[in-house]
């Protein structure tokens, strides 16, 4: 599923896929890689993944032990 990078505007609680990349600065593959990890909550809508603010801002807040997750979880990938 190709996704439209963007920023959201400041005052948006529900953010896209696409919008969600381009707050946190990752690519659609290596935020999957979160939602799928269970790192990042999302909602799925049909064939599509929402992401509230608040969901994106607890990711970032959180110790950095769900950072070192992340390296784990792309270490064990296949590229």
């Amino acid at each position: 599923m190709p996704v439209k990078t963007k920023i959201p505007d400041k005052d948006k609680a529900v953010l896209s896929a696409g919008e969600a990349c381009g707050y946190l600065g990752l690519s659609w593959n290596s935020l999957k890689i979160l939602v799928r990890s269970g790192e990042v909550r999302a909602k799925r809508v049909g064939m599509r993944y929402i992401f509230t603010r608040a969901a994106i801002d607890d990711y970032l807040n959180e110790e950095d032990t769900r950072a070192k997750i992340f390296i784990q979880n792309l270490k064990g990938q296949k590229w």
